[in-house]
């Protein structure tokens, strides 16, 4: 979220070197989740789209 919030439109001092990030998957369809714009749960170090959590997905403990 620091990539994006440091660097959109909005703001008046775009960072010349935004940070790297790994992006974060929903572990049911395994599409890219944003996390500053989409819907999602979390569990531990998981995530779960809004699409998924909604169709009926369980996390698994």
């Amino acid at each position: 979220m620091v990539a994006w919030y440091g660097t959109n439109e909005y703001n008046f001092e775009k960072h010349p070197n935004p940070p790297t990030f790994e992006p974060t998957f929903c572990v049911q369809c395994k599409k890219v989740i944003s996390l500053s714009m989409d819907g999602y749960t979390s569990f531990g170090k998981e995530y779960a789209c809004e699409k998924c959590m909604s169709d009926g997905f369980e996390f698994k403990k």
